[in-house]
């Protein structure tokens, strides 16, 4: 397998890009990881942790003796974690339903700890749910994808005074116009 294929497959359990999530802006132990994700075992953190070190997503930032074992803090390494046009090419339908499955993931459980955690009903502003179609030229959908670009690159930063951390998620892809798609009575 080459090396974007087998960064692509990391990315693409769910296990693994709840992790990546998890790790986007700050480095953890496995055992933080696990207390973030507390319905993935500690063991199932550890070798999904090793695969994606093994696909050169992950990077050890630390390390420190803790009773005689050795703790490593693990950070994404985020130039590794964006899968470009020209990978892009290299997916299969199987690979793009399931990044859009492991993203879908993410945002799913990042939502069910926001309702566990958060007083309910929201307060206005909280939650936002967005999908609509846009008809756009090529040219105005690249303009619209580099401004997305730019504001998802304030994801560096971190954490500070005045700034809450947010899941945001954008899934874009063409989508066939209803009738192109024949009748389903047909």
């Amino acid at each position: 397998m080459n090396e974007t294929g087998s960064k692509t497959k990391a990315i693409l359990h769910p296990v693994r890009a709840r992790i990546l999530v998890t790790l986007n802006d700050r480095p953890l132990t496995p055992r933080r990881i696990a207390a973030a994700l507390p319905d993935i075992p500690l063991g199932t953190v550890y070798r999904h942790i090793n695969i994606l070190h093994d696909a050169g997503l992950l990077k050890v930032v630390g390390e420190r003796r803790v009773k005689g074992t050795l703790e490593r803090q693990f950070a994404v390494v985020e130039a590794a974690t964006f899968i470009n046009d020209k990978e892009m090419e290299a997916l299969t339908g199987e690979d793009i339903m399931g990044l859009v499955s492991a993203v879908s993931g993410v945002i799913q459980s990042g939502f069910a700890r926001y309702v566990q955690h958060a007083e309910l009903p929201p307060k206005p502003g909280d939650i936002s749910f967005v999908a609509k179609s846009l008809y756009l030229t090529h040219e105005e959908y690249m303009e619209f994808r580099g401004h997305m670009v730019t504001l998802l690159g304030k994801a560096g930063r971190s954490a500070g005074p005045g700034l809450e951390r947010r899941m945001v998620g954008y899934f874009s892809a063409p989508d066939p116009e209803l009738a192109s798609l024949g009748d389903p009575e047909d």
